[in-house]
Order: structure tokens, then C-alpha cells, then sequence
């Protein structure tokens, strides 16, 4: 069966420290993937679908800082949780970082196998 791709945009298998903030306290977790659109967050706290979380993530020395609504939630075997989050206010800075870095990643040879494009 082939599973059609929702995403506009490629995502990037990069683990990364993030920082998210709910009802004010502030939670540390890790990037899964990331792209211009969202980000799929390894958490140890679960979450709610449509919760909105504030995130914080350091990307090429910019704190990029941007809400996000919770796609969906999986709990995992090890007790983690996997969240895919959609950016809804990514400024032009945080873009443009972004996209900095994923053009260094793609142009410092990165393995095939640690990009996600679309239909994969």
C-alpha cells in the first residue's frame, strides 16, 4: 500500500535539543525531523492533539522561537512519546535559518539516507 505524503515541505532526520513551554513550565525534549512546516518532537511528557506549545530551538547559533499546534501524539514501547507539531508563526528569521541550515546539511554531504523528501 502506498501512503501518499501530506507535507509541503522535506523534512530533515536531525536531533536537536528543543525547549517547549506548557501551562509555563518549561519542558526539554528532542527533535525527530525537521522542516520549514513542523517538527516531530521526542518528549518523555505527553501532550494533547490541538494543544499549543511554544518552542525554542537553537539552530546555526539563532534561537528560533515559534508556536506550534500538536498534529498528532504516539506513544512508544520505551515510554516516550512522538509529537508532530505545525508551526503557525515561523518568523522570517527562523525561516531563514532554518533554511541555512538544511542547505548546509545538504551541501556538506549528507547521507541520502538521513533526508526525508516528499513520497518517502
Amino acid at each position: 500500500m502506498v501512503v501518499k505524503e501530506r507535507r509541503k515541505e522535506p523534512r530533515f532526520n536531525v536531533h536537536h535539543p528543543v525547549y517547549y513551554y506548557r501551562n509555563l513550565v518549561k519542558n526539554e525534549c528532542r527533535s525527530l525531523d525537521i522542516g520549514l512546516d513542523g517538527v516531530k518532537l521526542e518528549t518523555d511528557s505527553e501532550v494533547n492533539p490541538n494543544e499549543t506549545l511554544e518552542l525554542t530551538m537553537l539552530i546555526r547559533e539563532s534561537l528560533v522561537k515559534v508556536n506550534g499546534k500538536v498534529i498528532y501524539v504516539e506513544s512508544m514501547p520505551e515510554g516516550t512519546y512522538h509529537v508532530g507539531v505545525e508551526f503557525a508563526n515561523l518568523s522570517q528569521e527562523g525561516r531563514q535559518a532554518l533554511m541555512g541550515y538544511f542547505s548546509d546539511i545538504m551541501t556538506h554531504g549528507a547521507e541520502r539516507r538521513g533526508i526525508l523528501t516528499r513520497g518517502e
